[in-house]
């Protein structure tokens, strides 16, 4: 089985933006957090960070086998992205072009998910590279804790290619099953789970988004710096409760201490899944949390991300 998303509010490309000119190279190994100097067609999932190692962005970052490069990312605006990446280009020889508008998303995940993008497209990417057919640019993506895939193509080209999955026998999905899926998985959303006032660490894209032995790029020192002491102090976990969503920034208690707060949520049955922010210090992942000072401990603590 497998389930694609297309034609949603949370299926649009936020971001295309290309980059070429002699000096693309060393600018965007400067700022992205991730290697970029490897092989023509590779992909790595990467951050953008302030000089204090707060996330500005994330996204995919497409090696071209020119020596250009494709960014693309799903949840970070174009014109933050922009903003960013313009602030630091001085005297480098960088042509940047916002191409947001031409392009549209599909992602597929389950388990036949590898074997569709191959019928779909007559090859399936394998981790680390795009790979290109019928323009339209595949890549290993990060929406399921199952194999998922982003297909990157030309607008007017998505009803044909929704036709061919419900033709594989594909589950639409809506955009409320794919962000619990999301949720559940966890994988944080750059900038609402994890953005300017947090750092990579607190939502385990250490992991994922950052190169420690590439060299110097903004907020390198404080990414070091996070390695050797090997603890953040607050951390994205997944929670569950029953009742309606709370909104987006809603305080969660631990008696009546203030140990977090809710970031992405979404309907689940008859309650909710969220990402929240909390706190270590003195944080007990057996006891829940609660919405109110002392109130009862509603929402059970699932697992940190």
């Amino acid at each position: 089985m497998f389930y694609y998303l297309t034609n949603s509010e949370l299926n649009k490309t936020s971001a295309v933006i290309s980059f070429g000119g002699p000096d693309a190279n060393t600018y965007l190994q400067g700022q992205f957090t991730q290697e970029i100097n490897r092989p023509g067609r590779s992909v790595g999932y990467g951050l953008f960070l302030n000089q204090k190692g707060k996330v500005v962005a994330d996204g995919h970052l497409l090696r071209l086998e020119n020596d250009g490069f494709w960014l693309i990312s799903h949840s970070s605006p174009a014109p933050k992205l922009r903003e960013r990446l313009e602030a630091y280009i001085i005297a480098d020889e960088v042509d940047m072009e916002d191409r947001t508008g031409l392009w549209a998303r599909i992602r597929l995940w389950g388990d036949e998910a590898g074997s569709i993008v191959a019928k779909v497209i007559g090859m399936a990417p394998e981790p680390g590279f795009w790979v290109e057919a019928r323009s339209i640019r595949a890549f290993c993506g990060r929406c399921a804790r199952a194999d998922n895939f982003e297909l990157i193509l030309p607008h007017d080209m998505v009803s044909e290619i929704g036709a061919e999955l419900v033709s594989l026998g594909g589950l639409e999905a809506t955009d409320e099953v794919a962000e619990r899926t999301r949720i559940v998985s966890g994988i944080p959303s750059v900038p609402a789970d994890i953005g300017l006032n947090d750092l990579p660490n607190e939502g385990g894209l250490d992991e994922v988004a950052i190169s420690y032995t590439k060299g110097c790029y903004l907020g390198q020192e404080v990414m070091a710096r996070l390695k050797n002491l090997g603890q953040v102090r607050r951390r994205l976990h997944v929670v569950r409760s029953h009742g309606i969503s709370p909104a987006y920034g809603t305080p969660l208690f631990q008696g009546e201490t203030r140990v977090g707060e809710i970031r992405s949520a979404v309907c689940e049955g008859e309650g909710f899944v969220a990402m929240a922010m909390l706190s270590l210090v003195n944080l007990n992942p057996s006891t829940g949390l609660s919405l109110i000072p002392n109130g009862p401990a509603v929402i059970r603590i699932i697992h940190r991300v």
